[in-house]
């Protein structure tokens, strides 16, 4: 703030005029022109310092939500993967029963398949599917496709010419996925091209019939009979 001073009444003004007071500021003494535009370069400074360090500070907290986001989403995928598959093994002890109940089934008699037990199987077995297939159970189709090593185990081959070599033509094992994941590959026998008949020694023996070969083979033989 200014100062201001009272200034002394005129000595000449008669006593009873009224007396004026008149105030007037006291004027400080201007700061030096080069200190001042050090101050403001020094307060730029750090403003583009503090503008910096707001940048980087707000660079981390991006950095920092997403890491969090990616590990939410990481663990929320591996929870759904453990309910997933938490019957990965139980499942896969109850397919050789259902192996048992598709083989019973398919030597059923015929004069038997009428029998109200044997319908009762028949709704067992379907029931038992029904629930394997809830938990994502999936058969691996296998016949007629070419070999995957991934979902086929091949035990046999089979010379045909009907099929493509390495396409299945026999499943004997009926192999499942369990949520796109392979829990039992399928047992299956794929073709083989046939094996080229050779010739026998007597067909050899019969080709050659041309005057010309057989000289050759006599004087050879006679060659190789020559003694020292």
């Amino acid at each position: 703030m200014t100062e201001e001073t009272p200034t002394q009444p005129d000595q000449e003004s008669a006593p009873g005029d009224e007396i004026e007071v008149k105030w007037r500021k006291k004027e400080r003494p201007q700061r030096e022109a080069p200190a001042m535009v050090e101050d403001v370069a020094t307060l730029r400074q750090d403003l583009t310092q503090a503008q910096e360090r707001i940048k980087e500070l707000e660079a981390r907290v991006h950095r920092s939500a997403a890491d969090l986001s990616n590990l939410r989403k990481r663990t929320e995928a591996e929870r759904e993967d453990m309910e997933r598959f938490a019957t990965m093994r139980l499942v896969s002890e109850l397919l050789p029963v259902l192996d048992n109940f598709e083989r019973a089934l398919t030597t059923i008699p015929g004069d038997l398949a009428r029998l109200t037990w044997i319908h009762g199987i028949i709704l067992i077995e379907r029931h038992l599917q029904a629930i394997l297939e809830r938990q994502g159970l999936a058969p691996i189709e296998a016949a007629g496709k070419p070999f995957s090593p991934y979902e086929h185990e091949a035990i046999s081959e089979k010379e045909t010419a009907d099929a493509a070599p390495g396409t299945v033509v026999q499943e004997l094992q009926t192999g499942y996925t369990m949520h796109g994941r392979v829990i039992r590959p399928s047992l299956v026998e794929i073709a083989r091209a046939p094996s080229e008949q050779t010739p026998e020694a007597g067909d050899t023996a019969a080709e050659v019939t041309e005057p010309s070969q057989a000289e050759e083979i006599a004087n050879a033989a006679e060659t190789e009979n020559v003694g020292p």
